[in-house]
């Protein structure tokens, strides 16, 4: 008896140390569903990265190759070493995206370089805004944007390159933005803070992306409207090219600039509702009916009527710069109505508590990079 007792004993023994191994098991690499949705919510900030960084990318090959030869100085070089950044910081975000996606990887450091590199997105929009300023000023025979055959005074050639100006703008600022949004959302989940994007953060997102979606339209609305007053309807002999805009067929954009408008107001008014609404779809179904009529319409559509071939790089380019001013307005939608407006990381994540030294190296303005790394691991 006393043989069978301390054998019961030794195998309740063996019995609570497993249990206690398993919990310092689940301890250290969290609850499965709280873990579960942060490694969700991490693929899909690396697959939206993914996706963008490629659109970067392929919008810098057509500048690249169409300047390598020509470009020597001036403005056409300027335009080059640009793309040729835009390149870079493309494939930086498509690397960072697909490890993070594919490969279940990343770290701050590689993040960190992502999102720095996003950073030199702005020189092609600053050459951008420096090309059309010097179409403005340019003799009206020779500006860039509406062809000689048309005769154009010097006042259509200045409300042209306005309205390439804010086109340019909204487009840039959303695209840019997009980008940097998935970098910086990856990199709080690897700091340690995925709490910091809640429902009320995306929110306040939401308005700002649903307002440049809304300039973007007004000033489609406001080049197609000026167009055929003043040249008539389409299609027009020849396109009139206001950067982002290829317009033939000025009725199209007039309908393309009332849908992004309507869309974006909706999107504001969601936004600033105070209760959100979880599952709801039809906004999203609605965002991308409206990138739909923009491929359809206003790029192959305005595209195809072009001579030949001679805007089909056009296309593909367009596409891509079109991407992040739509799919922004339906992304953040559908997160500030599925994510609670303040997230508890311990229970919605399954975060556990960090040590006194961990949270000192997460929270000090002062840690150094590899203090922070060190808490990888448990995200």
């Amino acid at each position: 008896d006393q043989q069978v007792q301390i054998n019961r004993t030794s195998k309740h023994k063996l019995s609570n140390n497993h249990i206690m191994s398993s919990t310092n098991s689940s301890t250290a690499s969290l609850p499965h569903a709280g873990a579960e949705r942060l490694k969700a919510d991490y693929r899909m900030y690396s697959g939206l990265l993914l996706t963008l960084g490629l659109c970067a990318a392929y919008g810098a090959f057509a500048d690249i190759v169409s300047l390598a030869d020509t470009a020597k100085s001036g403005l056409p070089l300027a335009t080059l070493i640009a793309a040729v950044f835009q390149g870079f910081f493309g494939l930086t975000c498509m690397g960072v995206g697909f490890t993070g996606a594919v490969m279940d990887k990343g770290s701050t450091l590689l993040t960190t370089i992502a999102a720095s590199s996003i950073q030199l997105a702005w020189m092609p929009f600053l050459v951008g805004l420096s090309t059309i300023g010097m179409g403005i000023v340019s003799d009206p025979s020779e500006n860039p944007f509406i062809p000689a055959l048309y005769d154009p005074s010097a006042a259509a050639v200045k409300f042209v390159g306005s309205m390439a100006f804010l086109g340019l703008m909204s487009y840039a600022i959303g695209f840019i933005g997009s980008l940097g949004f998935m970098a910086f959302s990856m990199h709080s989940i690897q700091a340690g803070k995925p709490q910091d994007r809640s429902g009320v953060y995306f929110r306040g997102r939401a308005k700002l992306y649903n307002g440049l979606l809304f300039l973007a339209g007004l000033v489609q609305l406001a080049l197609g409207s000026f167009i055929i007053n003043t040249y008539g309807n389409g299609p027009l002999e020849a396109p009139i090219f206001a950067v982002v805009f290829l317009v033939f067929s000025p009725e199209i954009s007039v309908t393309i600039g009332l849908l992004q408008m309507i869309v974006s107001t909706i999107g504001i008014v969601r936004s600033l509702r105070e209760k959100p609404v979880p599952d709801s779809t039809w906004f999203q179904i609605l965002c991308f009916f409206m990138y739909f009529c923009m491929m359809a319409m206003q790029v192959l559509a305005q595209v195809a009527q072009a001579p030949g071939d001679v805007a089909a790089a056009a296309a593909p380019t367009l596409a891509c710069v079109y991407l992040g001013i739509a799919l922004m307005p339906a992304f953040l939608d559908w997160k500030m109505n599925n994510l609670p407006e303040d997230i508890d990381a311990i229970n919605y994540y399954g975060i556990p508590l960090l040590s006194e030294k961990e949270q000192s190296a997460a929270d000090r303005e002062d840690a150094t990079l590899e203090e922070v790394n060190s808490n990888d691991n448990n995200v």
